[in-house]
């Protein structure tokens, strides 16, 4: 089974989530950040609710409402 990709878009982020096959008995999904339209190789994890992260490469603040949305909506 192939790695499913959900994307968000909004106003001045992407954050992108990717979930694992779900026939592994550990599986989860992972989040990435997309900085200036590349997928960035490590990993984002969710940040405490109010406390923003941002990308000091393009300065965008990833919230954590927008992992929320990535992980329930997929493409939006």
């Amino acid at each position: 089974m192939r790695n499913r990709h959900r994307v968000l878009y909004t106003a001045s982020m992407v954050l992108a989530y990717i979930a694992d096959p779900l026939d592994e008995e550990d599986s989860r999904g992972h989040f990435y950040h997309v900085c200036q339209g590349m997928l960035q190789k490590d990993e984002v994890f969710p940040p405490p609710p109010d406390e923003p992260i941002a990308c000091t490469a393009c300065g965008v603040e990833l919230e954590h409402e927008d992992f929320l949305d990535a992980q329930m909506k997929g493409s939006a």
